[in-house]
């Protein structure tokens, strides 16, 4: 780890039993917001501040350094007394009475708050960056992801669906496969701009390998590979957030990138016994 950037609060420490911690030093304070003298005097103990969600992984940290060489390394988030969320890196020695119990735990900790914010921006940009297909609705433009996408075919004829939801405008057949179309301008909310020459439709994978599905653009225009950085995933738009994951930044503007394992719902789309290849034109 990269330790440049991490505040060390080289404030020794021991830790006992029954809870309480013993800091030898007021700079913990200024790391957790809570006083020495609260700690050791248990009005708060340090796995009470210690984020729910890591909380498990913490105690196995101790465990494993008891059954090993009696220390460990863990890593953990924190809550301050001002409701601040803090990333700390604890270097940690237990030290055992006679009988193998632990007696105190002694060491270190560090502020790896900046250089864990920089890790989960990395992690954040490579998980977003990418190709998107690029395509219109209701002169807007969207991103999918590439690796969603199975193939774009021209619109055809729509068998509609009884019963179907309304964004459902009915199902095709591919090549022998029953396939739901999805209006997804309708589903988002977006006005309907009618079809002409360049309407298509998007033939995509439904999540969890629940079969394909066809969603109709405006206008395909092409396939661009964005950046992480240039995605901004603190979404602020007049559509149902839930169904967007980024909006990117790009020459001809800002794009909304859909999040389509949340935009179709295979329990929405499913067709059951309301459709079957013979039934449905080529």
């Amino acid at each position: 780890m990269d330790f440049s950037r991490i505040k060390i609060f080289n404030v020794r420490y021991e830790g006992y039993a029954d809870g309480s911690v013993k800091f030898f030093g007021d700079m913990i304070k200024d790391l957790t917001g809570y006083a020495k003298e609260e700690f050791s005097e248990k009005t708060v103990t340090w796995t009470g501040i210690i984020h729910p969600e890591d909380l498990r992984g913490a105690k196995d940290a101790v465990k494993a350094g008891l059954k090993g060489d009696k220390t460990y390394e863990r890593e953990y988030r924190i809550i301050t007394k001002s409701g601040e969320v803090k990333w700390i890196l604890e270097l940690s020695q237990i030290i055992c009475d006679n009988e193998g119990k632990i007696k105190s735990i002694s060491g270190i900790l560090l502020d790896t708050t900046y250089q864990k914010s920089l890790e989960l921006e990395e992690a954040r940009c490579r998980r977003l960056e990418g190709k998107y297909l690029n395509f219109m609705l209701a002169h807007e433009e969207f991103g999918l992801r590439v690796d969603k996408i199975r193939e774009i075919i021209q619109l055809m004829d729509i068998t509609a669906v009884p019963n179907a939801p309304e964004f459902v405008k009915g199902v095709i057949n591919l090549r022998g496969k029953v396939i739901p179309v999805v209006d997804l301008g309708l589903k988002l909310g977006l006005p309907d701009v009618g079809n002409d020459h360049q309407t298509c439709i998007i033939i995509t994978e439904m999540p969890g390998n629940k079969g394909l599905a066809g969603i109709i653009a405006d206008a395909v225009s092409d396939i661009s590979y964005i950046n992480g950085t240039d995605i901004d995933d603190a979404v602020q738009s007049h559509l149902q957030a839930e169904y967007i994951f980024g909006m990117a930044k790009t020459s001809r503007g800002v794009r909304i990138l859909l999040d389509i394992d949340k935009t179709l719902n295979p329990a929405e789309l499913s067709l059951g016994d309301r459709g079957s290849p013979a039934a449905i034109p080529e």
